[in-house]
Formats: structure tokens, sequence, C-alpha cells
């Protein structure tokens, strides 16, 4: 290995997740646990929804909720980018109430999360009209394909008028 210090990461993590710096051999295993941590989360039965938000000190939902249905066991990594495996609803085939309910959640967890700019807000809605917080991205994608820029168009924003208002917001950030 060469001597210390030395860096610890996880294979399957990015964006210097779960990296540690070690400088010594005492210090590796408390960095490999730290490597190794995983979220274990109970299987929810319902819904898979998402939602975008957009704001700082005011943010405001898009007007209608998305919703997945992953063809295979879950909406995994290949599904979401590679092949056709999900189909994505938009909007959502869910109530005006289950609707409103989702764009009420995602702006609370939005600003008791303390986020700023955008975030996609996801969700699974459950058979008895609850909807439990499965995450939130403040990084979501950007692309033809995603969620996001598709949720605020569906909302009547055009593709540039989104990216000037997230860079409008961006700036009154500072």
């Amino acid at each position: 290995m060469g001597g210390f210090p030395v860096f610890v990461k996880p294979c399957n993590a990015g964006s210097s997740v779960g990296v540690s710096k070690v400088k010594t051999s005492d210090d590796l295993e408390e960095a490999m646990m730290l490597a190794f941590q995983h979220l274990i989360e109970r299987a929810m039965v319902g819904k898979e929804v998402e939602v975008a938000v957009m704001g700082n000190d005011s943010p405001e939902a898009s007007v209608h909720v998305g919703e997945i249905v992953p063809k295979l066991e879950f909406y995994d990594y290949n599904s979401k980018y590679y092949d056709d495996t999900a189909d994505l609803y938009l909007p959502a085939r869910i109530s005006d109430e289950e609707t409103q309910l989702i764009r009420q959640t995602a702006v609370k967890a939005f600003k008791a999360l303390g986020c700023r700019g955008l975030a996609r807000v996801d969700f699974f809605l459950l058979p008895d009209g609850s909807c439990v917080l499965n995450e939130p991205n403040t990084l979501p994608g950007f692309t033809k394909i995603s969620m996001y820029p598709k949720l605020f168009i569906d909302s009547g924003l055009s593709y540039p008028e989104i990216i000037d208002r997230l860079i409008t917001l961006a700036i009154e950030a500072q």
C-alpha cells in the first residue's frame, strides 16, 4: 500500500460520499466502518411519486406530481437512465386531494431541511392515502428524460424559463 496517509472510499458511491483520509493505522478501522455504512429502509407498498420544488424563502411546488411505475422489482439505476423498465405518468394517477397533500408536504420538507434553489422531493403514497417522504434530491437530474424539468414544463414554464429562475434564485441566495 505504500504507507500513510491513505483515502478509504466506498466502491459504490460518488461525490466523495463516505470518503475518509486516514493518517495512521489506528484510524483505518473507523474509516472502513464509515465506508461500509448503509441505510436500510422498510419496503413501502404504494405509489412512487415525485414533485419538483423551486425557491428560496418562498418555495413553490410544481402544479402536478409525477408517478413512477417500475416494471421490475424497483426503480433502479438502469431504469432511470438506460432502459425502458419503468413507466412515468405526468400527471400522476392520483386524486386532486392526494396531489395537494404531496405538493404541500414537499414544500414543508424543503423548508424544514433548509433547501434552497431546487429539489425533487420523492414520496410513497400509501393505500390509506397518507404519504411517506422517501428522499429529497437537491441535485435532481436535468436531462431531457429527467422528471424535475418535466414537472415544471408541465406546470407551464419553458426549459429556458426554468434555467432563468434557477439562476435568479442562486443570485438572490448570495
